[in-house]
């Protein structure tokens, strides 16, 4: 069963998207967000001492999702952690609104073991 759900796209056709892509078995559920509110979840993560890791260092270096038509989330945990040390009251209502679903559909691949993938369109 595929599920798309484009409410954080609409009104930006033509525009780039992410897609975040949960798959389990025959379960594909398909989350797409126009890149500006992507955009501004990611430059809320910050590097650790070390530098970026995980998800943010893939988007600082344009590589990952950016050169792969479906490209894998490796770390769901650390990416998980990524997020959720964003303060949210930072983004604004639909940047919010999408943040919350990619943190859930992260959440629900670790607790299923599935797999996320990112795809840049």
């Amino acid at each position: 069963m595929k599920s798309i759900n484009y409410s954080y796209y609409n009104g930006f056709e033509g525009e780039p998207e992410i897609q975040f892509i949960y798959k389990k078995n025959n379960e594909i559920k398909i989350f797409v967000i126009w890149e500006g509110y992507f955009d501004q979840i990611m430059k809320l993560i910050k590097p650790d001492k070390n530098g970026w890791k995980e998800i943010a260092y893939y988007y600082h270096m344009h590589i990952g999702w950016y050169e792969e038509d479906f490209w894998l989330i490796k770390d769901l945990q650390m990416t998980l952690n990524q997020f959720e040390s964003i303060e949210k009251q930072r983004l604004k209502n639909e940047a919010a609104e999408a943040f919350t679903e990619i943190c859930s559909i992260i959440r629900k691949a670790i607790d299923n073991k599935a797999e996320v993938f990112i795809v840049r369109e």
